[in-house]
């Protein structure tokens, strides 16, 4: 047995962070938020593990701590975007 970070998630636990992709709206003053990620602290607390469910098209990524309401539902990364932005 090695030393390593076991990466393996189980279903009961939440995510630490969430990924965002942000694309601005018509004149820029809003923001489209699409959920297309979420992190997971290592038990070590030197790192995350990251999973995409898609990439965002121009490169930006914003992640951003769940809400309790996101906490509480399990599965967050296939709920519909919460509109952040």
């Amino acid at each position: 047995m090695s030393n390593q970070q076991d990466t393996r998630l189980s279903p009961t636990r939440k995510p630490s962070l969430l990924g965002y992709s942000v694309r601005p709206i018509g004149d820029g003053k809003r923001s489209s938020w699409s959920k297309i990620a979420a992190a997971w602290a290592h038990k070590d607390g030197e790192g995350y593990e990251v999973r995409f469910d898609a990439l965002p098209v121009d490169g930006r990524m914003v992640f951003r701590a769940p809400k309790e309401d996101d906490r509480e539902t399990g599965d967050v990364i296939e709920r519909e975007p919460s509109g952040l932005g």
